[in-house]
């Protein structure tokens, strides 16, 4: 059976639309609603689909949703619903919409709907109240799910580019000290090569997590070069 079909848009009428799928066209019938869902002509469209069986005939049936196929399929099960009854009560609204309609007894927009009578729709109401209900219900519990996933996906990617926005503050501040730390030396009269070495010192401290500030860096600076120029004389 066939379950889904993805193809170009070849044409399209209210009788039903043609998708081409590598040179073959398949007919394939749809509600209203999903007819106008649809891309423009020579488009991709990509439709669940139901494949239904006779001995005389094979019919396609499309949907922009697999919801509105499995609704589809429960009005079809009812006494005296064919497909074509099928495809009227999905014309006007989408599946969800149907199945408060049907689930809060609604007579009156469905006999609002061409084709439509009160018998059938006191039968729908009767036999599809539950079934929709079960399907609404685990519609919610989709749509929760993927908002969950939604959620926690923001959250990691927010977290992500917090940690990468506090990574290259860090570096900032490391190279901003570096560079407050040669300048003030160099102001007091120090040479390059007399201080490289113990600037070089702070960076690699402060590259692997120590936390250092100018005041800091400047004083221990100060004492090693005094230090090393007593030693020298």
């Amino acid at each position: 059976m066939m379950g889904s079909l993805r193809g170009i848009l070849a044409e399209k009428s209210p009788e039903y639309i043609l998708v081409d799928v590598n040179g073959v066209g398949y007919e394939v019938e749809v509600p209203a609603t999903t007819l106008c869902q649809l891309p423009a002509l020579k488009q991709e469209v990509s439709l669940s689909i139901l494949t239904y069986v006779r001995e005389d005939s094979i019919r396609l049936f499309g949907f922009t949703s697999s919801f509105d196929k499995k609704v589809f399929q429960e009005l079809t099960s009812v006494s005296g619903v064919g497909p074509k009854a099928a495809l009227a009560l999905l014309g006007p609204v989408d599946g969800y919409d149907l199945c408060e309609i049907i689930t809060s007894g609604q007579i009156v927009k469905l006999t609002a709907i061409p084709g439509v009578g009160p018998k059938t729709a006191e039968r729908l109401i009767l036999e599809l109240k539950t079934k929709m209900q079960k399907l609404m219900a685990r519609k919610k519990d989709d749509v929760e799910i993927q908002k969950t996933k939604i959620s926690s996906n923001l959250a990691a990617s927010i977290m992500d580019n917090q940690n990468v926005s506090h990574k290259m503050e860090q570096k900032l501040i490391r190279k901003q000290i570096i560079e407050d730390l040669k300048s003030a030396l160099s102001n007091l009269g120090y040479k390059d090569k007399q201080y490289g070495e113990v600037v070089h010192s702070f960076e690699q401290r402060m590259q692997l997590g120590e936390k250092i500030s100018i005041e800091i860096a400047l004083k221990e600076s100060l004492s090693k070069l005094s230090e090393r120029i007593l030693q020298k004389h």
